[in-house]
């Protein structure tokens, strides 16, 4: 019974998480279950939809209708890969850009709500039992 709890628990955390997310990022006109894309494109400029599919556990087709939307948007720049002709290389625009250090900022300031609400002990616990089901559960 313990798993169908702690299923349960975690299950409403995110969706919580999400939901406060969601308010901030509709005014930006982008979904906070793409966050990852923008945050990955920064940190590997020049990646290719490849790469992001597999990084990220994403369906090739989805992650295409996604950059085509971002991309028209004026937050991601395609351009050809000079390693491989028949791929494009992703870039974050300057606007991309932008939105992604606010994305970071938001991510900031969530944690610094969440980790007010633990003692220093009770949060590097908290870190540590997430990081272990995170582990499990990706192998």
């Amino acid at each position: 019974m313990k798993e169908n709890y702690l299923s349960k628990r975690v299950t409403r955390l995110n969706d919580l998480l999400i939901r406060s997310q969601d308010k901030w990022s509709e005014k930006l006109g982008i979904s906070s279950h793409d966050y990852n894309l923008f945050l990955t494109i920064q940190e590997n400029p020049g990646c290719t939809q490849l790469f992001l599919a597999k990084k990220r556990q994403v369906e090739r087709s989805l992650l295409t209708r996604l950059i085509t939307k971002y991309s028209e948007m004026g937050f991601i720049e395609r351009r050809q890969n000079d390693h491989n002709k028949s791929a494009y290389a992703l870039y974050l625009t300057e606007s991309g850009e932008k939105l992604t250090a606010e994305i970071r900022d938001r991510i900031s300031t969530l944690n610094e709500q969440l980790a007010t609400m633990y003692t220093d002990v009770e949060y590097a616990a908290f870190k540590q039992f997430l990081d272990t089901a995170i582990k499990a559960l990706e192998e």
